[in-house]
């Protein structure tokens, strides 16, 4: 039986991100479970680059969180890339390991790979300890510096590959995010019967459909008479949200407003384009809790989630569709990935090639313009993710592969469920 994981992550709440969300999201359904959980993180300083007000700068610090123990470590807060950002994975790293030493005996330790830095030290002392491990893999890291430029092909970059192979195969299971990352981890040489699935999802009590809070338009600077569409999320160079302004300069005539809702490395660019744009319907506003994600859906006509072109990005799911997915709102997708095949698949939005900004207005116009047709691709969506994409399914799948032996409740997670998540690889 499962009774006590130690999750090991640089990135965790109250950091606004996909993986922070995602974490936060998996921790609260385990503690949910009965399952006891120790989370050793960071001290919270993403996207901003700076240790978040209110934070001691010490080397270890314990806080109750939600009702889990939480040990922060000291962090070399960067943003960007270069040097500094490389310190800041390997200062997570380094100190990551007294928050390991600290930690309370567990079953499994689960080491989210974001980074080789910050994963790889956990792992090698989780497996001296004789602990059993299990990797988070939304991303292969060491591919994807290679494919972006930050590195090329050459010594470094043949050690960075070993290590990270001995890392994948030395895990007891080893979690795929998205189908392509399964793909990686199989080339890879991790064995089929080591890996698992938990895949992003959306917490459906949280993102439910319901009557709006009209207040919420004033608070965040908008009209009273324009329909809304939002997209809630990092604002970084994988999301490409030039394409939003695109679309909202074709529109710009049009009774409705682009909400902008988060903070990343091309905000600043994205602010000043759009000013220079003279985009009176683009709104920007600051990073914010779910809860009040959860009721911006409620005020907005469409929800976005955009990706950028290329190959690199083809396995990505962006996590912004699944809680508007959730709320019943539809999504207009810019990109070509696993998520705009759900969204198209489940006929829950409107999918437009990357980049093209005439596209996402004509797609925002034609749900403006046909309600019925916006509220039956809401109701789709909300009714996939109740059946596939729900945190409670998802984890209690998860748990059920990583030990038959739970018991899962109201979740499908079982031995059999386990069985047929094996079968069929993986959920869309």
């Amino acid at each position: 039986m499962t009774d006590t994981i130690l999750v090991v992550t640089q990135y965790y709440p109250p950091e606004r991100g996909a993986a922070q969300v995602r974490l936060g999201a998996i921790v609260r359904e385990l503690s949910r479970r009965g399952v006891a959980v120790e989370v050793v993180t960071a001290l919270p300083n993403y996207p901003t680059g700076a240790i978040f007000p209110g934070w001691r700068h010490r080397l270890l610090q314990y806080r109750d969180e939600d009702g889990v123990r939480v040990g922060r470590v000291w962090v070399y807060a960067a943003m960007g890339s270069g040097l500094a950002r490389l310190a800041n994975y390997l200062s997570f790293g380094l100190t990551s390991v007294l928050g390991i030493l600290r930690a309370a005996r567990a079953d499994w330790t689960v080491v989210e790979y974001p980074t080789l830095f910050g994963a790889l030290p956990a792992v090698l002392l989780s497996r001296l300890r004789r602990r059993r491990v299990v990797l988070l893999v939304a991303d292969l890291w060491v591919d994807s510096i290679v494919e972006v430029g930050a590195a090329s092909d050459g010594l470094l970059v043949s050690v960075l590959r070993r290590l990270e192979r001995w890392m994948l195969r030395s895990a007891d299971r080893v979690t795929a995010v998205t189908e392509g990352v399964r793909d990686g981890l199989l080339a890879k040489g991790v064995r089929p019967e080591q890996l698992a699935w938990l895949p992003n999802g959306a917490d459906t009590e949280m993102f439910a459909p319901g009557p709006g809070d009209s207040s919420l338009r004033s608070r965040f600077g908008l009209r009273d008479d324009t329909a809304v569409v939002l997209y809630a999320g990092t604002h970084g160079y994988v999301h490409g949200l030039e394409v939003v302004l695109d679309a909202a300069d074709v529109l710009r005539d049009r009774s409705v407003e682009f909400l902008l809702v988060g903070s990343g490395s091309e905000k600043a660019e994205l602010v000043a384009d759009a000013a220079a744009r003279g985009l009176a319907n683009v709104v920007f506003a600051d990073p914010v809790d779910p809860e009040t994600v959860a009721e911006l859906l409620r005020i907005s006509s469409v929800s976005l989630a955009t990706v950028r072109a290329g190959d690199l990005f083809r396995t990505i799911r962006s996590a912004k569709m699944l809680p508007a997915m959730s709320a019943a709102v539809p999504v207009v997708y810019s990109g070509d990935d696993e998520g705009s095949r759900i969204v198209a698949g489940e006929s829950a939005g409107i999918v437009t090639r990357p980049g093209d900004g005439a596209a996402l207005a004509a797609a925002v116009e034609t749900l403006l313009d046909d309600p019925d047709r916006a509220a039956q691709l809401g109701r789709a969506g909300r009714s996939w993710v109740e059946r596939e994409a729900s945190w409670r399914r998802l984890v209690g799948d998860w748990l059920a592969e990583l030990d038959p032996s739970v018991t899962v409740g109201e979740s499908r997670g079982s031995a059999g469920a386990a069985r047929d998540t094996a079968e069929r690889g993986t959920s869309r």
